[in-house]
């Protein structure tokens, strides 16, 4: 890719960052912060933009949009870089990054995997053992055995 054609992508990506808002409340944001300064609840402002501007949003609609609307914006250091520079940075970068292939394992090395996985399937599984508090004896009382945790001080 030429110098010339990144040049010219760059000035097409540049002309369609002015689209519309994609928010229907974005025209009333410096109303809609206003009013939350003041104090208004989300439903009440909600209720209002329905009843003064003829625009149907929910409060949940508007409590979101706040917290997006009043928090501060971070810079983009990417949209503050010269054109000069973008285009030494898309420079470096190779046009088809090699694809990562996966190993080939050799026979012996295959062998070896699948006995270990073997064994750790074929491998005890550990049960805890449980101690019988009591055993039942129709003839004889119920009595159970003290551990230290059932001993009170």
């Amino acid at each position: 890719m030429t110098q010339e054609n990144l040049a010219e992508k760059l000035k097409a990506l540049e002309e369609l960052s002015d689209s519309p808002p994609r928010s229907k409340l974005e025209p009333y944001r410096v109303v809609i912060l206003r009013w939350r300064r003041r104090g208004w609840t989300y439903r009440r402002i909600s209720e209002t933009l329905a009843a003064e501007c003829k625009l149907s949003v929910s409060h949940i609609a508007v409590r979101k949009f706040v917290k997006r609307a009043a928090r501060p914006r971070k810079p983009q250091p990417a949209l503050e870089m010269e054109p000069a520079t973008i285009l030494q940075a898309v420079e470096h970068l190779p046009a088809n990054p090699p694809a990562r292939k996966p190993r080939k394992l050799s026979a012996e090395e295959a062998a070896q995997q699948r006995a270990l996985i073997q064994a750790l399937r074929n491998r005890p599984v550990a049960v805890p053992e449980v101690r019988k508090r009591y055993e039942y004896n129709p003839d004889e009382p119920l009595t159970l055995e003290r551990t230290p945790k059932d001993q009170t001080p």
